[in-house]
């Protein structure tokens, strides 16, 4: 009942050992008695058949395939260019500078409930957001208002004014260096006395660029000894060389 099974075993057995077991078979025939002729038979039979139909499927084959080594060694070394690759985008990503302010502007004089306006002024007026609220890198100066790239590369800055006042321009403008690039502008009217205005930019700076918030001539903004309304904040998005 076993003898299928041996003669697929037997069969898919590499055509070295197929030839061992031929000769191991022959040998056994003449040693034997003659009741075992026919089952050792058919498993010569079998045998020879798997390498007769072994030799017909074979086709030629190219170089690289005949050696497995070769298909082998040229995928590590791609492998291994890709890896080179990687750990040099994460040594550039560990070596990056991490950048990140938020700050609010607090009031000089302010109310009973901590609201309070700056300006108007007669001149352009720098706005100083005296309240830090993140400063990852030290970058921006609550005494200045003012933020200084610490190194070359694309930064995104963003500003929110608060106003509460009837009749007056309100609005503010943010500044690279002498440059003005985004502002933020409205008139309140009678019947309009509370608004947010906000405003964006992404700039490429150099590394000591400055970057701030001016109070143009004649306009005014409130903010809250104990809120967060009027704010600015900015961080780094990728260097440049």
């Amino acid at each position: 009942q076993a003898l299928p099974c041996q003669i697929l075993c037997l069969h898919l057995l590499p055509c070295a050992v197929s030839r061992l077991l031929q000769v191991q078979m022959k040998t056994m025939m003449k040693k034997t008695k003659k009741t075992m002729l026919p089952l050792q038979l058919i498993v010569i039979i079998c045998l020879s058949y798997g390498q007769a139909e072994d030799s017909t499927n074979k086709q030629p084959t190219s170089d690289d395939s005949r050696d497995p080594f070769i298909t082998l060694f040229s995928g590590l070394s791609a492998e291994v260019g890709n890896l080179r690759r990687e750990v040099e985008d994460l040594r550039k990503s560990c070596n990056s500078v991490g950048v990140a302010f938020s700050a609010a502007l607090r009031p000089s004089i302010q109310d009973n409930e901590g609201y309070g306006n700056t300006g108007p002024f007669q001149e352009n007026t720098n706005l100083v957001h005296s309240h830090v609220i993140t400063n990852v890198g030290n970058a921006f100066s609550p005494r200045t208002g003012a933020f200084t790239a610490p190194v070359h590369g694309v930064y995104y800055f963003t500003f929110t004014s608060y106003a509460w006042k009837k009749e007056a321009n309100i609005g503010v403008a943010l500044y690279k260096n002498q440059e003005q690039v985004a502002l933020v502008y409205e008139y309140q009217d009678k019947g309009d006395n509370e608004d947010f205005a906000s405003n964006g930019a992404t700039l490429q700076l150099a590394k000591g660029d400055i970057v701030y918030l001016v109070l143009p001539s004649g306009f005014q903004v409130t903010s809250n000894a104990y809120k967060n309304l009027s704010t600015f904040s900015g961080f780094l998005l990728f260097q440049v060389e």
